[in-house]
């Protein structure tokens, strides 16, 4: 069985939840008061014994019937990638909209990425692995509305990337970032052969080029991507209207409204976006909002 985390900070409800995880997974390990998105998942990748391993967030509420025995595969690609090396991410219950899909859910990471320091952007599960999947499968309620701040919060950083198209955005970077990385490895390789006439070099280096492009063309390309687009925006449009009756509802759509505002504002400015993953910048603006 791969490892299982339960990541905290001493939020709202999160012994209950990790009692409940227990229930599913009894040697789940816990990774308690860690500072930092990528910190605290660095801290589950040195920790863990196996390859890949679960996270479970602190306010996620595991579903009857949910596996933590299921691994991936090397053998199942996945756009080309060894299932072994995405990260793997199920779907929650939305307590306040009752949207299903990723928010909040259950994930699966390959603790490679964390322990060579790979880079990431925005939004952690969509850029730290070499691709991510979506799993039809809901794990968890994610009971993020707990309290007046955790709803907020939750909704305010997920409309910012909704928004933004963020992780859309992600894969095109990390596409282009791939594509440019190969064609100076291209050109490398051409300039060492010197044995080859210079003719040689420049019809294997274009030849060559060619396929390299032709081969990141869709992925790099943000017209690929319009059925993601108009699901952002369902979502977004859900977010930002949904849910006012609900417990910590009004807060939730606030920061929602907010988060959406923010992220149309700055979805090139990677610098401001990225505050998104400052609890300390977040609890200044939730101490501003009035509902």
């Amino acid at each position: 069985m791969l490892d299982v985390f339960f990541i905290s900070m001493g939020e709202e409800g999160c012994e209950s939840n990790w009692q409940r995880l227990l229930e599913f997974a009894p040697n789940a390990k816990r990774v308690n008061n860690v500072k930092g998105l990528y910190e605290v998942h660095k801290a589950c990748a040195m920790l863990s014994t196996t390859d890949n391993f679960y996270v479970v967030d602190a306010d996620a509420w595991i579903i009857k019937g949910f596996n933590f025995q299921w691994e991936p595969s090397h053998d199942t690609l996945h756009w080309g990638v060894p299932e072994n090396e995405c990260v793997l991410v199920w779907k929650s219950i939305n307590p306040v909209n009752s949207l299903e899909y990723g928010y909040g859910g259950v994930k699966l990471f390959p603790k490679s990425p964390f322990l060579l320091d790979l880079t990431w952007d925005i939004d952690l599960s969509t850029t730290i692995g070499r691709a991510t999947v979506s799993m039809p499968q809901v794990s968890c309620q994610t009971r993020f509305n707990a309290t007046p701040k955790s709803a907020w919060i939750g909704a305010f950083r997920e409309c910012a990337k909704l928004a933004s198209y963020s992780m859309i955005k992600s894969r095109i970077r990390r596409a282009k970032r791939n594509e440019a990385a190969e064609l100076r490895t291209l050109f490398d390789f051409c300039k060492s052969q010197t044995d080859w006439s210079p003719k040689k070099q420049a019809m294997h280096r274009r030849v060559q080029s060619i396929l390299i492009i032709d081969r990141y063309a869709v992925e790099s390309s943000i017209y690929s991507y319009w059925e993601e687009i108009e699901m952002c925006g369902q979502r977004k449009l859900t977010w930002c209207t949904n849910g006012w009756h609900t417990p910590n509802g009004q807060y939730a759509l606030a920061g929602a409204q907010a988060g959406a505002a923010f992220g149309l504002k700055y979805s090139d400015d990677l610098v401001i976006l990225n505050q998104i993953n400052d609890w300390n910048w977040l609890t200044k603006e939730f101490k501003n909002v009035n509902v």
